[in-house]
């Protein structure tokens, strides 16, 4: 759990010096890793939940939905889970809230937030599309 803590603790400084697609893609392990057994996720969620009590009731940290979702996607992907990192806007656009999450298996992962409020803006991995039409 220590690592999950000091994991959480960098993002802010990691985001503050490179873009977030590069971040991401610097939390995403290569390669791919054996998928974790369903018998082990139960165990990676209460650690996962238990490292956001500790990181939320520390001063001075940012405990945003932003900060929360990089670091579920890290720790999935590092187990094996196929997770994405979503990001997405609220119904009335630049003058509604944001939001971030992770999904494993096109599921929000332990959300809080209805998600199916939010036009999804950000998505990594980006889905890729191989018979979309090229447009010049």
């Amino acid at each position: 759990m220590a690592a999950l803590v000091v994991l959480r603790l960098s993002l802010p400084s990691r985001l503050a010096r490179q873009p977030l697609d590069a971040l991401l893609n610097g939390l995403t392990p290569s390669p791919a890793r054996q998928p974790t057994s369903a018998g082990a996720v139960p165990g990676l969620r209460r650690d996962l939940l238990r490292t956001e009590f500790v990181v939320r009731h520390l001063p001075g940290v940012a405990g945003t939905c932003l900060y929360r979702a990089l670091a579920r996607y890290a720790v999935l992907r590092r187990t094996g889970l196929d997770a994405t990192f979503v990001m997405g806007v609220g119904p009335h656009g630049m003058d509604d809230d944001g939001h971030a999450w992770v999904e494993v298996a096109g599921k929000p992962f332990e959300e809080p937030n209805d998600v199916n409020r939010y036009a999804v803006t950000f998505r990594y991995p980006p889905v890729s599309d191989t018979h979309a039409p090229l447009i010049l």
